[in-house]
């Protein structure tokens, strides 16, 4: 495979001028403080946009601020402030959608990383995809169970043959299944979708190189979104996000990412760390946004949102190496985010309607306590589903290699 190819003096001077990796054992711990930011504001979003109920003007949308402080009418300066700020912060918990992407681009990232020590799996593919499987299902399967029997869940769907098949992984066909029961489990559907394909495009890279691999992802993203958008179901927007050929990119661009940072590790970080990398995320994410609102232009938003997204909360984590706590926090809700992925929305679609009544400050306040709450729970459920299955399935001591 073609690889970035430093010379010898700039892999010495990368080594001395990058910041020491942030790393305990086996983790990047960075990586997992960035999973913890991005599901934390995923689930806030949740509450807040079921909170809101449209009562604010669309953040994506043209003249927000205008529209904004037209809604607000502010009577003096002070208020004008507080608008604004308002105005701001509902932007900012509005804006969560990208962060699947960024979630995607993890995923490409974790798998490809980890392969890249040896170039193949220890087990063969066979054993790779097992392992994945393993890892994937059995909390899945938990999810659904706990969405029958469980109380102050939002249920808008009827418990039908759709069930059936969204317990055994479809959640791609047909069409109303994508957002059946649990709206957030489209996005198993998709990472299941790439787990199929990974092995066939971990062999491309290789085979192509870096840079061709991307070129090749980008064409056919670009290509499928375009055939979705233009010629097949122009009105089904979700099977843009579900699908996996229209969300390619993003997990290229993770795993290129991936190989090149196990290979060269100092180097990488020197330059993803770097003023000039965090604005062209900032420059990617803020032109994926303004593509929303075209059908032409949403055929690049995904890529640019989620690529841009990722390089930003990567400088995020990053510097939060500064405040030990809090990067601890976010660390374990990152390596647990699997499990509060999976169960959190029918109770931020209920618990978020049942606040509306509530002022902002208050809202915050109930929300940040019942995503504790949540969080805490989901950690603790993973750790004993986990721990089960290792018990099942693997001999004492010999616990079971988790899926990036």
């Amino acid at each position: 495979m073609t690889e970035p190819s430093p010379t010898a003096a700039a892999m010495e001077a990368s080594a001395d001028a990058a910041p020491k990796p942030l790393s305990h054992g086996p983790r990047l711990v960075w990586l997992d403080v960035v999973k913890g930011i991005s599901i934390l504001w995923i689930v806030f979003f949740h509450f807040f946009k079921q909170f809101t109920h449209g009562r604010f003007p669309d953040p994506w949308l043209p003249h927000y601020f205008a529209k904004s402080l037209a809604l607000c009418a502010p009577g003096s300066a002070i208020e004008t402030i507080a608008c604004v700020g308002r105005a701001i912060f509902v932007a900012i918990a509005m804006f969560a959608f990208p962060a699947v992407g960024v979630f995607i681009v993890m995923s490409g990232f974790g798998l490809t990383y980890a392969l890249a020590k040896t170039d193949s799996p220890p087990g063969g593919w066979l054993g790779w995809d097992r392992a994945r499987v393993i890892r994937l299902f059995p909390l899945y399967w938990t999810a659904h169970l706990i969405y029958l029997i469980s109380p102050f869940e939002a249920r808008y769907d009827p418990i039908d043959y759709r069930f059936i098949l969204s317990f055994f992984g479809d959640r791609i066909y047909p069409t109303s299944i994508i957002e059946y029961l649990n709206p957030a489990w489209w996005y198993f559907g998709l990472i299941f979708e790439l787990y199929l394909i990974f092995p066939i495009l971990y062999v491309l890279l290789h085979k192509v190189g870096a840079k061709w691999f991307l070129v090749a992802c980008a064409g056919v993203t670009i290509l499928c979104r375009y055939i979705l958008l233009f010629n097949i179901i122009q009105t089904s927007g979700m099977v843009i996000t579900a699908f996996c050929g229209c969300r390619l990119w993003e997990f290229a661009f993770g795993m290129v990412l991936g190989v090149a940072y196990r290979k060269y590790h100092d180097w990488i970080e020197k330059r993803l760390f770097s003023t000039p990398a965090l604005w062209g995320g900032i420059l990617l994410y803020t032109a994926g946004l303004y593509c929303f609102n075209s059908r032409f232009t949403y055929i690049f938003m995904d890529a640019l949102t989620g690529t841009g997204l990722f390089v930003i909360l990567a400088h995020l984590s990053w510097h939060s190496r500064r405040l030990v706590r809090s990067e601890a926090f976010l660390a374990h809700v990152g390596v647990y985010s699997y499990g509060l992925y999976l169960i959190h929305e029918p109770y931020s679609t209920y618990f978020g309607v049942q606040m509306r009544w509530m002022t902002m400050p208050g809202f915050i306040i109930a929300t940040a306590a019942i995503i504790a709450v949540i969080t805490i729970a989901c950690s603790r459920l993973e750790r004993a589903i986990n721990a089960l299955v290792d018990r099942l399935l693997h001999h004492p001591g010999a616990p079971l290699a988790k899926a990036q």
